[in-house]
């Protein structure tokens, strides 16, 4: 009996020791593989990032959240912006050099050029950002029905704004790329520091409302289903309210056009025969 427990006891120890040392084979076999690749890799994009780094300027980060506030979230094209810009300027240049344009017209057309390739790309990230914030503070109403039945199940505001991080994305991918960036500030800083963060990034009376809203629940413990709620439906109607102003300022733009493509043509047919045959008369 003792002779089998002790084989039995050798041959534990023999699987155990013949386990570890095939996890550490693997292990450093790993290592090597890793360490491989990103060899590989440092080699094939050393050159081209080292080019890159020296063409970007010092303010990478404003120019990344540029790109944020604008839809782009992928965080490598903000790399490639100015030296795309650069090789831009330089092709309209070797055009212009070659062209057999005077050069008179050369100088004026690569200042045009130049000006628009410095200023058009910024302005339209610019009207990306204002159409986005405007869509985002459309789209909240939805979200803000959708997180009051999420409270009244039993959740929590932080879980619910994680649960709405995930839901929103075939809604409206923007608003819930800020859900889930207030989510997730919201477990590493505290919900009231996410939601003052929600404010500066979408700076609108909407966004600044439910923040308030939420803050004002941390603080005294309102109940924040029925506020929510209420809270939607005066967005609803505050919207409402603006498509209708619009509407009513319809009439008045619309008089410029009146006035410049119709009345102006039926004075100047009404005249015109008019002022013919005195000319003919005088002549």
């Amino acid at each position: 009996m003792i002779e089998h427990l002790i084989i039995l006891l050798l041959g534990l120890s023999l699987a155990i020791a013949w386990g570890i040392s095939e996890w550490f084979r693997r292990k450093e076999r790993q290592i090597k593989v890793n360490r491989y690749l990103n060899y590989q890799q440092r080699k094939r994009h050393t050159k081209l990032d080292t080019v890159i780094a020296y063409l970007t300027p010092k303010n990478q980060a404003e120019l990344e959240q540029q790109f944020i506030d604008a839809g782009f979230y992928n965080r490598n094209w903000p790399k490639y912006f100015h030296p795309l810009k650069l090789v831009v300027v330089l092709l309209v240049g070797m055009g212009l050099f070659i062209s057999p344009i005077i050069l008179k017209n050369k100088v004026l057309i690569g200042s045009v050029a130049l000006i628009i390739l410095l200023v058009l790309p910024g302005t339209l990230l610019s009207i990306r950002k204002k159409a986005i914030t405007y869509r985002v503070a459309h789209q909240l109403p939805y979200m803000l029905d959708m997180m009051a039945v999420c409270i009244q199940t039993g959740m929590t505001m932080e879980s619910a704004l994680a649960y709405l991080s995930v839901e929103l994305r075939p809604f409206d991918k923007y608003l819930c790329f800020y859900i889930k960036k207030a989510s997730d500030t919201a477990k590493i800083k505290g919900l009231e520091k996410a939601l003052n963060d929600l404010c500066v990034q979408v700076p609108t009376p909407e966004i600044r409302s439910f923040a308030l809203t939420l803050i004002q629940n941390l603080q005294y413990g309102t109940s924040i289903a029925t506020v929510l709620s209420d809270l939607s439906e005066d967005m609803r109607k505050s919207q409402v309210l603006c498509i209708e102003e619009k509407i009513g300022k319809l009439a008045a733009q619309m008089s410029v056009p009146l006035i410049l493509f119709i009345m102006f043509p039926i004075v100047i047919l009404i005249l015109a025969p008019g002022m013919m045959q005195m000319t003919l008369d005088l002549g």
